[in-house]
Formats: structure tokens, sequence, C-alpha cells
């Protein structure tokens, strides 16, 4: 049962667990000093009788900023709300530096399952006991988050895996609050006209996708051996193996790797040409994941990068797949070309760039963009390549697209999330690290490929295919708008915005058509007439035919004048 938006008293007609949770929501916001969000979103039916009447007094240090509050607020209201603000702390087209800061260091305060839980889940899945499944399971879990939780166990045949175990009701959860979220953000949309830019419903939606893709645990076992594939015949990277016989949306379970957490590494006290040498090779896995896989790990924060021994050195450790990103050949050749116009301080190539991958919500002042990314560039500009750090100059980026009202995709803003992420994990175990030195000469030699014979070939053979599949589809398209046409079903929708000038031109260009097709039938017209000699005649000649001649010798001599005028042969 969905509950009903009612722009004055906010929700009504809602399941008493949902009033509830409101309730809660308004509480909360109050106690940390929110008490104006509340009125905006006309939540104050939903307080306590005390709370409305009497002064809403924050219960926290009065010195936190806002961001900070809304960063409690957030971890208290748990882990739907956790995982949303994490969503948003890479968002810096939509929020603050000084919230997504605030909203990137959201922790997760989950206790573990109660003992027997997760053994209760695995054995209803695959209806036996855990004891026939393993020869050993640890009932003390590894690790314990929002949605799963790990243990170790042993298969019969010896292998150590981990088993992730979902936690039982928690899709109910968050499917509850996803959509108390998905309404919260059609009451800011409704109550705050600037959120009309940002898109706060768009953003849930996004949310409520990803979060929906990660309670899938099956999902994340395929998603492990996509990147295995990718990564076949690297002795550098290494992500463990899915036991498929025991793997089930609820339950994966897969090979236990054991290595050092590389957040560990600096305090163990390894050489530091150790931690150079695992710094480089998790940023070259993370970008060839990027820019030549398409199919990259969305979360590798230091909890879900492991350091193995291997025979030529470290091996880098990938963990938790729940989160990833996609990238298209297209996608990737752009961020090659940004990186690349980065790389060389080329403003009118990043201007290019940033139209092609953005989505403008209204019309931009090209030259002003090019201008204030020119003016970016160039504080950069005495800055050694080997110095530059991505995370700041994307930071900029994004800034000056959002001044620009150019909205990035989702995709690439989590590909500029994992980017940040991991030039943070590489400065943490080297602090000259700068993820550019590596993303700058893969970017470049990528460039170059794109322009080699055979890309070229393969290009024009794909636009040759396409064309060749939209002529074989236009007689079929053709015979379904006559169809329309003729039972009176064909409709064209046409959105007026800002085409005044637009307009203007087609009009013109039409009337000149127009005009061009009338002069072209009269000449036909008169040819027609002095070949069947018509009467009357003049000089032997039709008067008619000569007269229609003469007519459009005039009027195609006004529409050559006209165009000639125009300046645009």
């Amino acid at each position: 049962m969905s509950a009903t938006l009612d722009r004055d008293t906010g929700l009504v007609d809602a399941p008493p667990s949902r009033l509830r949770r409101y309730r809660q929501i308004a509480s909360v916001l109050v106690r940390h000093g929110l008490a104006d969000v509340v009125d905006a979103l006309h939540l104050g039916s939903y307080l306590a009788l005390g709370t409305r009447l009497l002064p809403r007094r924050a219960r926290v240090d009065p010195s936190l900023s806002r961001a900070a509050r809304f960063r409690l607020t957030l971890e208290e209201l748990g882990p739907t709300f956790i995982k949303f603000g994490q969503a948003l702390s890479v968002r810096a087209d939509v929020l603050p530096p000084a919230f997504t800061a605030e909203l990137a260091t959201l922790q997760e305060h989950v206790s573990p399952l109660e003992p027997g839980v997760a053994e209760a889940v695995i054995a209803r899945e695959f209806g036996q006991p855990v004891e026939a499944l393993f020869t050993t399971f640890d009932p003390v879990p590894l690790a314990a988050a929002s949605m799963a939780q790990v243990h170790r166990a042993t298969l019969p045949t010896g292998e150590i895996v981990a088993v992730k175990v979902r936690r039982p009701g928690i899709r109910r959860v968050i499917a509850g609050d996803v959509e108390i979220l998905r309404q919260l953000a059609a009451l800011v949309e409704r109550s705050f006209a600037a959120a009309a830019v940002v898109r706060p419903v768009q953003l849930v939606e996004e949310f409520a996708r990803t979060i929906r893709a990660e309670l899938d645990l099956a999902r994340e076992g395929r998603h492990i051996e996509h990147v295995a594939r990718n990564f076949a015949g690297d002795p550098t990277v290494r992500v463990p193996w899915v036991h498929w016989p025991l793997t089930t949306p609820r339950v994966l379970t897969m090979e236990f790797l054991d290595g050092a957490r590389v957040a560990d590494l600096a305090a163990t006290g390894v050489p530091v040409e150790v931690r150079r040498l695992v710094a480089a090779r998790g940023a070259d896995a993370v970008l060839a994941q990027v820019l030549v896989h398409g199919f990259f790990h969305a979360d590798p924060h230091p909890g879900n990068l492991l350091v193995l021994d291997g025979p030529d050195g470290p091996v880098i450790g990938f963990l938790d797949f729940g989160i990833v990103g996609r990238l298209d050949e297209r996608h990737r050749r752009q961020i090659a070309r940004v990186i690349r116009a980065v790389w060389r301080r080329d403003a009118p190539a990043l201007t290019t760039v940033a139209l092609a991958i953005t989505r403008p919500e209204h019309d931009v002042d090209v030259p002003a963009l090019e201008q204030d990314l020119g003016g970016l560039l160039d504080a950069y500009a005495d800055v050694p390549l080997g110095e530059l750090s991505m995370t700041e100059v994307l930071t900029e980026v994004i800034g000056t697209a959002a001044r620009h009202q150019l909205r990035i995709p989702s995709t690439l803003m989590l590909l500029i999330k994992t980017v940040m992420t991991i030039e943070g994990v590489g400065r943490q175990l080297d602090p000259t690290f700068r993820i550019v030195r590596h993303a700058a000469p893969l970017a470049d030699r990528l460039w170059r490929q794109e322009f080699s014979p055979v890309a070229l070939a393969a290009r024009a053979g794909e636009a040759t295919r396409a064309a060749m599949s939209a002529m074989r589809a236009a007689p079929a398209n053709l015979d379904a708008i006559a169809r329309k046409v003729r039972d009176g079903r064909l409709e064209v929708r046409f959105v007026h915005r800002n085409l005044d000038h637009f307009v203007r031109e087609m009009d013109r260009s039409s009337n000149r058509l127009s005009f061009a097709i009338v002069i072209g039938a009269i000449v036909v017209g008169s040819s027609v007439v002095i070949q069947a000699g018509v009467g009357p005649f003049v000089f032997g000649y039709p008067v008619l035919g000569v007269g229609g001649f003469l007519v459009a010798g005039f009027l195609g001599i006004g529409l050559a004048i006209g165009v000639l005028r125009s300046g645009r042969l």
C-alpha cells in the first residue's frame, strides 16, 4: 500500500508502520537541529504533541556544521539512509563540497546477527543443515554490514571459503525505506524551487536500482566471474572463485583470500618500496577495469582491497563486488579524452568532451564554459604532471559543470568516485602517489588506437551495418506510419523551448523551398505548353509558355537576390 502525498500536510493514508517511520524521521531531524527541514516538508504533524508545542531544540553540539548534523541524522536513521548518504557523497554536482565531504565519512554501526540466524538462512536455502554442507563453519562473522555478514568455512573438499549471508528481512526493510525516500524526494521537489535542477526523485530512483542489485548475492557472484575473466593470466590481480553449488541470491560462497588489508600496510612497517608497488599495481588494475575492460569495481576502498604474496611481488586482491560500474566503448574513449585533455592542458578539447558526456539542463554558454575550464587548467599549469592530483582536478571539473548546469550521468559519477577512492588509497600507501602518472599514458595509448586504421575500419563497418539496418527497417516503419495515418492515430508532439530563432529560420527556409518548387513547376508547365504548341501564338511561340518562362525567370532572380542578401548560400 502506498501513501498519498498532500502539499500542505505531507503524507496521508499511509499504513501505520509507514506513519511510525515518518514520526521517527521527523523527530530525528528535530533532534539534530534540522527543524526547518521538518517545517519545509510539512512533517510537523508527525511529531509528538510536546515537540510540536514546545520549542524544538537540537540535542547535539551547536558548534557542529549543518552538514555534520545531516550526516548524524542519516546515521541514526539506519542502513538505507546511510547507504543513500554514501551514494550522495560522490555527487559533487548535486551537493555543496561541505556536505559531500561529511557524507564521505558515513559509517555503519551494525551489530552481527544473533547466533544461529546465519546458519538458519543457509539451511533454509539449501535444505540441509550447515554441518552437512561444510566441514567447519565459524559462527563468529569475519565482518558484519547492514545487508549481509561474512563467515569463514571449509568445504568437504578442503577449500577454505568465505560465506556471505544476506540478513533476513532486509529486502522488506529497504523496500519500505526506499519508498519513504522516494516520497520525501517528491516533497523536496515540490517544496524547494532549487531542487528542480537536482531532481531528487531521479536520484532516489538511481539509488533504488543500485541497492536492489546489491541485495542479489548471486548477481555479485556473476560480477566476480566477469572480473576474473578480464584479468585471466594477469599475475598481479586476484579475485576469489565462486562456489556456485552453494550460491543463491541470499547466500554467496566464494574463495577465502588470506591477505593483508591495504589499510594495515603502513601500520605494519612494510618497506616503502613495497607500498609504492602495491599502490601502482592497484591503480593499474582499476584503470584497466575502467579504460580497457569497461567493467569496474566501483567501491575500491581499503577494506575491499587485500595484498597477497605472489611470485612476482605483491598481488592485489579485490573483494565485495556488490557495486560495479559499466562503460561502453564510446564512454571509455571519452574518459580517455578527458584524461588526455587534462594532461595536455587543452581547454577546447576538455570543453568538447564535457559537452559530449553531460546532459545540459539549459542552453550552454560554450565560450564561458571553455573560459572556466581553461582557468581551471591554468591553475594547475605550474604543477608538474607527476604531482597533479586527479581528485582535485575532477572536483573542480564537477563544480564547473554544476555551475553551467551540466548534469553528469550517474555511471560517470560512479567512475569519478572510483578514481578518487583509488587515488586516496594510493596516497595512504605512498604520499607521493598520483594516479595521473598511470592514467595519462594509458589514455594516450587508447586515444592513438582510436585513430588506428583497424579502429577506423571497424567504425566504418559499424556505420555501414547501421545504415543497412535502417534501410531494411524503413519499409516496415513507413508502413506503420501509413497505417496510423489511415486510422487517424498518428500524433506529432512538439515541445517549444526557446526555439523562436530556430522556428523563424525554419519558416524562412520552408518559404524559400516552396518558392523554388513553384518556380520549378512553372518552368515544367511552360515547357509542356511550348512542346504541345498550344495557342494563342506570338511570333510563332505559345504566349502561355513564353509568359511562364518570363514569370519563372523574374521569380528565380528575386529568390536568388534574397538568398544572396542573407549571406547564406
